[in-house]
């Protein structure tokens, strides 16, 4: 049989609800031919299908230290599917599943497995960079610059995403800029002069002698070129890193006058204004001045709304700006419209649970109770356990939805488990002896 034959059996025998023949193709598959993403999702979904049909292994997914170590990632890989193919919701292990891929240069692979960590805990920023990484490795920067966005968000001090961040963000910019045809910036270099210059633009944080030395050389560029979009954008970053806000976003825009289809370029002045006025309302929080807070929460609401209405109008298919739009239309009051949104993003795995949560917070919004418990019992029934953080929090909305619909009983039995697994946990404890007694 051929390799590809291994594929087409495992990819058909999913679709005939034969999981375990479509678990031992698509390990066999992935022993030839280990970057094939398309493969490792098929390999997931049928695991998953397989472990519903029969129930949570007591021992499923324990992998001995011994059969994930040796020098050949391949093999690691080999070992680490056998283990998911008990428990393929095993964070560790999806971790352990991508690194081996990477190590093989199975970005596409490595891409699959640290998309599956992220899903099984999505508040953990590790699986997020380790995805953005992959994913850049990969080809895909959009999707690469949405997943480290995640790991920024998650945890704003963590410098390495950020700076694989801007890293690809530059990447991003090269491509943009008329040099979309070359396979990598190293395609474009024909000498060391242009090989040093690109290794200057594509660096992040300078010394301020070299950010002066290199602003004073983007200026008399610019003054022989002033219709190069790229140098306006580079000179923008180095504003940026100077804290020149005013004139960095001045720079941005004048890009954009050049380039008016460049989306990117568009994002990255939209995401600079937000900012801007999400600070403005962080201080006036700080303040303690109730109109100034309404007065600046209302302009951020409604700069937001405008702004990711325009990225989903301009990109319909961008689950992760519909779900930020969607957000933005609960904190205003458009129920309506953010349930649109919601029900379109529940479509994206890494964002599923989170807008089942949001869809629930909408129906309750609408005082339709039952459809609310209902969305919050089909996020809870993505944790198979209730290991991690982001978890336990699904569970609590799902007690508290059915406590507060009048579902007393079931809210009791679903704060027993929470307690079973952490007692700490908010005030889970207070409210579960509320319900005993």
């Amino acid at each position: 049989m051929a390799v590809s034959d291994l594929k087409n059996k495992g990819l058909e025998a999913l679709k005939r609800k034969r999981f375990e023949l479509a678990i031992e193709a698509l390990q066999e598959y992935l022993k030839f031919q280990p970057d094939d993403g398309e493969a490792v999702e098929g390999f997931f979904k049928a695991a998953h299908k397989l472990r519903e049909q029969r129930g949570k292994s007591l021992f499923g997914g324990m992998l001995s230290k011994a059969s994930i170590s040796g020098k050949d990632p391949v093999k690691r890989m080999a070992a680490c599917l056998r283990a998911l193919a008990k428990n393929p919701t095993d964070k560790k292990v999806c971790m352990q599943l991508g690194a081996a891929a990477s190590q093989a240069n199975a970005f596409e692979s490595a891409a699959a497995a640290y998309r599956k960590a992220a899903e099984a805990d999505p508040e953990d920023n590790e699986p997020w960079k380790r995805l953005g990484e992959a994913l850049g490795r990969a080809g895909h920067i959009k999707e690469a610059l949405d997943a480290l966005g995640e790991a920024v968000r998650i945890d704003r001090r963590d410098q390495e995403a950020q700076k694989l961040r801007k890293n690809l963000a530059a990447e991003g910019a090269l491509k943009i800029s008329g040099f979309e045809t070359a396979k990598s910036s190293r395609d474009l270099i024909k000498d060391k002069d242009v090989a040093q210059e690109l290794e200057m633009e594509a660096r992040l944080q300078l010394t301020p002698e070299h950010a002066a030395s290199e602003l004073e050389k983007l200026r008399a560029e610019l003054e022989a070129s002033p219709q190069d979009a790229r140098l306006h954008v580079r000179m923008a970053d180095l504003l940026l890193q100077k804290g020149e806000e005013a004139e960095a976003m001045a720079a941005f825009e004048q890009g954009l006058a050049l380039e008016p289809d460049n989306y990117e370029l568009s994002v990255r002045i939209g995401d600079l204004k937000l900012g801007k006025l999400t600070r403005a309302y962080k201080a006036a929080r700080e303040g303690g001045d109730e109109a100034a807070i309404q007065a600046a929460h209302g302009t951020l609401v409604t700069a937001s709304l405008a702004e990711y209405g325009r990225r989903v109008k301009e990109h319909p298919l961008d689950l992760s700006e519909r779900f930020r739009l969607g957000r933005w239309l609960l904190q205003s009051g458009d129920v309506d419209e953010a349930l649109k949104q919601f029900q379109e993003t529940v479509r994206d795995p890494s964002r599923k649970v989170d807008s089942l949560q949001l869809q629930a917070r909408c129906f309750e919004k609408m005082n339709i109770m039952n459809l609310a418990v209902k969305k919050l019992e089909e996020a809870v029934g993505e944790f198979p356990t209730m290991a991690s953080p982001k978890a336990k929090s699904v569970f609590y909305d799902y007690a508290d939805m059915l406590e507060r619909s009048g579902s007393e009983d079931k809210a009791r039995a679903i704060f027993e488990q929470i307690v079973e697994e952490d007692a700490a946990y908010k005030d889970t404890l207070q409210r579960l002896s509320k319900l005993s007694s």
